[in-house]
C-alpha cells in the first residue's frame, strides 16, 4: 500500500515537472520563432532528450515514471537557458531545493547597511560591491587613492568594469604606465572577468546579467578579454597590482604596489567589501598620506 502511494505521488510530481519543462521549452521556441538561435538550437523535445535528458522521451510517453535527479533538472534548465527564477521553479516542481546565490530585497538592504557600518570603521581604502559588480559605497581614502571624481559615483553610476576599463577615469592610465604594469592590468582584467562569469554561471540568462553585458559592450577590451583564461590562476590570486598614486601635497605621482582582500558581510560572498592594503614602502607612505594609520605596515600584505 505504501509503495503504491509513493509511486502514485511520484507520478503526480513527474507530471507537474514535465508540465513546467514543456512550458519553458515552448516559450523558448516562441522567442526564436522569427530568428535563428546563435547555437542553432530548436528547443524540440528530441533535442532536449539528446542534449540534456536521455530519458525525456520515455518520460513523456510514460515508459518511465521516475522524476529526474536534481543534476538532470539543472542540466535541462541550462539547455533551456532558464533564468534563475525559471530554474528554481523547475527544481521546486521536482521537490528539490532551489539555488539561491545572492541576497535580494530587504535581506540585501540590511547586508548593505551592515557593510556600510563596517566600512566606516576601516582605516584603509575600501568599497562595497554587489554580485552585479555595482559599487554601492566607497570611503574617502579610496576616493583619494584612485582620484575618483565625486560625480562619477552619483546615482549608482559606477561599476567595477567602469573602474577598470573606463579611460576617462584615472585608474586605467595610472595602472598601465609601462610594459610591466600593463601586463599586470591585463592579467587582472582577465582574472576578474572569468571570476565574474564563474560566480554567476547560473544567472547568465537573467535580465540583470544581460543588461550588464550589453552595458559593458561599450568597452572594446571586454570583448577582447571575455573568453580568455588566466595564464596562472594561483599566481593571479597572490599577485599585487601597481598604480601611480600621489605621495604628498606636491601632487607627485609615484608607482606603488598594493593588494586587496574581500570581506563578506553575510553568509553569501556578496555584497562584500574590497579593502586595499599597501605592499611596498612607497605604498606605505602614500597610505599614511591618505590618513591610514602610521603603523599600517602591521596590516600590510607580505611582499
Amino acid at each position: 500500500m505504501t509503495v503504491h502511494k509513493d509511486e502514485n505521488f511520484q507520478y503526480k510530481t513527474l507530471k507537474i515537472v514535465l508540465g513546467e519543462i514543456e512550458a519553458v521549452r515552448m516559450k523558448r521556441q516562441r522567442e526564436y520563432a522569427d530568428q535563428s538561435h546563435p547555437l542553432l538550437k530548436r528547443f524540440t523535445q528530441q533535442e532536449l532528450n539528446d542534449e540534456a535528458c536521455p530519458t525525456y522521451k520515455n518520460l513523456l510517453v510514460g515508459r518511465s515514471r521516475r522524476v529526474p535527479d536534481r543534476q538532470t533538472i539543472i542540466q535541462i534548465a541550462e539547455y533551456l537557458e532558464c533564468t534563475s527564477d525559471e530554474r528554481n521553479d523547475l527544481l521546486l516542481a521536482a521537490e528539490y531545493l532551489p539555488i539561491h546565490h545572492e541576497l535580494e530585497g530587504r535581506s540585501l538592504e540590511l547586508a548593505l547597511e551592515h557593510a556600510q557600518q563596517i566600512m566606516s570603521n576601516l582605516p584603509f581604502p575600501a568599497m562595497i560591491v554587489t554580485h552585479t559588480l555595482d559599487i554601492k559605497g566607497l570611503n574617502e581614502p579610496f576616493r583619494h587613492l584612485f582620484d575618483i571624481p565625486f560625480d562619477s559615483f552619483m546615482n549608482d553610476k559606477l561599476n567595477m568594469a567602469d573602474f577598470h576599463f573606463n579611460r576617462d577615469l584615472p585608474i586605467r592610465p595610472r595602472s598601465t604606465f609601462d610594459t610591466a604594469s600593463l601586463e599586470q592590468w591585463e592579467s587582472h582584467a582577465i582574472y576578474g572577468i572569468q571570476a565574474f562569469k564563474r560566480n554567476n554561471m547560473y544567472s547568465r540568462y537573467d535580465h540583470w546579467y544581460k543588461k550588464l553585458f550589453n552595458r559593458l559592450q561599450k568597452y572594446d577590451d571586454i570583448n577582447k578579454y571575455w573568453n580568455k583564461q588566466p595564464k596562472d590562476l594561483a599566481n593571479e590570486v597572490e599577485q599585487s597590482k601597481t598604480i601611480l598614486a600621489r605621495r604628498d601635497t606636491s601632487g607627485e605621482l609615484v608607482p606603488i604596489r598594493y593588494k586587496h582582500i574581500h570581506l563578506s558581510v553575510s553568509s553569501r560572498m556578496y555584497p562584500g567589501i574590497e579593502v586595499y592594503l599597501p605592499v611596498d614602502d612607497p605604498a606605505h607612505r602614500v597610505f599614511e598620506y591618505l590618513g591610514c594609520p602610521a603603523e599600517c605596515q602591521n596590516y600590510a600584505v607580505n611582499q
